[in-house]
């Protein structure tokens, strides 16, 4: 290791299946993966295969790009991204339909017919409720309506999976509750839950992993930092916009609003086209 990898690695601090990085490496080994999603969902798999770790989806130009922690296939063609979600303010239901669109948009070959599209699930997997049911499950499809008031399947195959590991109502498994026990507590207590452990604690010993961890943490961190600053940024002209206009229907003079505000006064006059400022 470098003096530099060194320094990373000693920063490092253990993390639990919680953290995203540590969920999407664990779940990268099918051994994990398959039995995840076996116990989440209730049914069996007969093989799932990787496209690729956190997949990245971005297309088009200028769209919002998505990493996802786990994005595999099954045996069955169908699609599964998995997500582990600790912040309670992440407007959950919009981010599924969007991540649900974007699966779609990469699923589908330009030109190739809609009856190529397969089966989709999102699963979140959330330390919280995200509805306020106490529900272990929260699984929702589309329906289309009757007349009489009667629901019924859609059959467009996409499906939204929220489990919430705080939950106590539901027809779950026991493995279900121990795996929901360990994400939430650590606490292992059946022979996957165990071997879960072992592959955290196994992860997280590993110098080249925390190293990759802790430029992966930097990263996030400069540009959230960015994110933060080019927020500021845009909410003092929103400000500066918004004096401009008063100042301007107070009589001040372009140049006086340049120079007290530090901006230049074509700025200035541009905005007063735009928001209909006095000329």
């Amino acid at each position: 290791m470098t003096d530099k990898e060194k320094i990373l690695a000693g920063q490092f601090t253990p993390v639990t299946i919680q953290d995203d990085m540590m969920f999407g490496t664990v779940m990268a080994d099918p051994e994990y993966c398959k039995p995840f999603l076996e116990t989440i969902l209730g049914v069996k798999i007969k093989k799932i295969e990787y496209s690729e770790r956190q997949k990245s989806v971005d297309i088009m130009i200028n769209a919002k790009s998505i990493r996802m922690d786990v994005y595999v296939e099954d045996g069955e063609h169908t699609v599964y991204d998995v997500e582990m979600q600790t912040g309670k303010n992440r407007n959950l239901p919009r981010r599924s339909r969007y991540y649900q669109g974007m699966i779609d948009l990469n699923i589908l070959a330009k030109g190739e017919d809609y009856i190529s599209l397969k089966k989709s699930l999102v699963i979140f997997v959330c330390t919280f409720d995200p509805f306020g049911h106490n529900e272990y499950v929260y699984q929702c499809g589309e329906y289309y309506q009757l007349s009489d008031g009667s629901y019924h399947p859609l059959g467009d195959d996409a499906w939204k999976i929220f489990v919430n590991a705080t939950g106590h109502k539901g027809n779950v498994s026991d493995e279900f509750k121990a795996l929901m026990r360990y994400i939430m507590e650590g606490k292992a207590e059946d022979p996957y839950t165990q071997a879960l452990e072992n592959k955290v604690a196994a992860i997280n010993n590993n110098d080249e992993w925390k190293v990759s961890y802790m430029t992966w943490a930097i990263k996030i961190a400069d540009e959230r930092r960015e994110a933060r600053m080019e927020g500021r940024e845009e909410g003092d002209l929103k400000r500066a916009r918004k004096t401009a206009f008063n100042m301007r229907k107070k009589g001040t003079s372009f140049e006086e609003i340049a120079e007290i505000l530090e901006l230049p006064s074509d700025t200035i006059r541009s905005w007063a086209a735009e928001d209909g400022m006095p000329m």
